[in-house]
C-alpha cells in the first residue's frame, strides 16, 4: 500500500478544506459546516438547514483544539478523560462503530458512521479490508495507504516544503509551538450513545446517551447536545481567555435539498431543467 515515503503535512481545519478532501474519496452527499457557537439556536440550525427540512441528518462532530499535556493519558483526576469515561477496547467496543488509532506520523484519522450518505470506494474498500484489524492496525494501515495520503496532501500548505521536495525536511513541532488536534464525536444508534472518538486514546470512549425515538422527535439534536456537554467540559479545562478550537459538523450536502425540491416543483409542472415554468 505504501511508497515507502509516510510523511503526513497538516491541513486546514476549514470546512471547504475537509469538504474537498472527503468528496476526493468519493464521498457523497454530505459537507462540513463550521460552527460558531454551541448554544441550542445553533445546534437546531443543523438539524434545520432551510425552510421545508426538518431534523437532518448530522452524522458527526469534528472538533479541533490546543494539545496539552493532560490529554496524554496520565492525567489528574480533573481531567476531560476521568470526567467522560474510560477508553472502550475489545468486545466493548460496539461492532458497527469503526475506530483506528492514530500513529505516530498521522495528522487526521476521518470516521464515518454513515446513515444518509455515500462512503465511496476508497474509503468503502478501506473500511471492508480493515474490519477484523485492532485498532492499532487501522491506524497503520491509514498510514501506509498511498491513496489516503495522497489526497490528504494535495491539502498542504505551503510551508510544507517537503510535499513537492523530498530532500527538505520536516519541521518538527518544539515546546513554543501551539500543537492541535482533532477528534471526533458520533452517534450509535443501536445503542443509542454518543461516542468520542480520539486517535490517541486506545479505543472510543462512551461521553452519553440519547433517545433515538425522542418525545419531540428529533433524536439528531439529542446526540448533538450530548456531544456538545462533552465539548464544553474539555473547554472548562483551558483559560478562558484561550480561543483556538475549531469545531465542524458532518450534515447532508444542502445541494441534496435543492435537488430533491426542484425534483418535487418539476413532477407538478412548476420548473423544467433550465427554467421556470410557472
Amino acid at each position: 500500500m505504501s511508497d515507502g515515503n509516510n510523511d503526513w503535512c497538516t491541513i486546514e481545519s476549514d470546512p471547504g478544506v475537509f469538504t474537498s478532501l472527503i468528496e476526493s474519496f468519493g464521498v457523497k452527499n454530505v459537507e462540513l459546516s463550521e460552527l460558531w457557537s454551541l448554544d441550542d439556536e445553533s445546534l437546531l440550525s443543523l438539524t434545520n438547514p432551510m425552510e421545508g427540512v426538518e431534523n437532518a441528518s448530522v452524522h458527526g462532530l469534528i472538533f479541533l483544539f490546543k494539545w496539552q499535556s493532560s490529554h496524554a493519558g496520565n492525567t489528574n483526576d480533573n481531567s476531560p478523560e476521568e470526567e467522560t469515561g474510560k477508553a472502550l477496547v475489545g468486545e466493548d467496543v460496539p461492532n458497527d462503530l469503526f475506530f483506528a488509532k492514530q500513529g505516530a506520523d498521522e495528522k487526521v484519522v476521518d470516521d464515518e458512521n454513515g446513515r444518509r450518505l455515500v462512503l465511496g470506494s476508497t474509503l468503502s474498500n478501506f473500511k471492508s479490508f480493515t474490519s477484523h484489524f485492532p485498532p492499532d492496525l487501522r491506524g497503520e494501515a491509514i498510514g501506509s495507504s498511498d491513496e489516503i495520503r495522497t489526497a490528504h496532501n494535495s491539502f498542504g500548505r505551503a510551508e510544507d516544503a517537503f510535499l513537492s521536495d523530498p530532500s527538505k525536511p520536516k519541521r518538527i513541532a518544539t515546546d513554543d509551538d501551539d500543537v492541535f488536534h482533532f477528534v471526533a464525536y458520533v452517534p450509535n444508534d443501536k445503542d443509542e450513545c454518543v461516542y468520542e472518538l480520539d486517535g490517541l486514546k486506545e479505543g472510543p470512549i462512551r461521553v452519553g446517551s440519547y433517545k433515538k425515538e425522542g418525545e419531540d422527535g428529533n433524536s439528531t439534536l439529542q446526540w448533538v447536545q450530548v456531544a456538545r456537554d462533552s465539548i464544553q467540559n474539555r473547554l472548562s479545562h483551558y483559560s478562558p481567555t484561550e480561543i483556538k478550537f475549531n469545531l465542524m459538523a458532518m450534515v447532508q450536502d444542502r445541494r441534496t435539498y435543492l435537488t430533491e425540491r426542484l425534483n418535487s416543483l418539476a413532477a407538478i409542472g412548476r420548473v423544467e431543467v433550465g427554467g421556470v415554468v410557472d
